[in-house]
């Protein structure tokens, strides 16, 4: 999934949540999709900070 989309799917999941939408079955499972989409949020914020200090340093040489 790409970083935009899963921004957006974690907003929608974080407003069932506030707005306690869901049972609790439903909210530890949204919960759990929302700790998955985080992580892979993460990787690929790590990935790109990679790219730009790689395309940084090719930059200064």
């Amino acid at each position: 999934m790409k970083f935009e989309q899963s921004i957006k799917k974690l907003d929608e999941i974080i407003e069932k949540l506030e707005n306690n939408e869901t049972s609790l079955e439903e909210a530890i499972e949204i919960y759990r999709e929302g700790a998955a989409l985080l992580g892979s949020c993460r990787k690929q914020l790590e990935q790109a900070e990679l790219l730009v200090t790689v395309a940084d340093e090719e930059t200064r040489d």
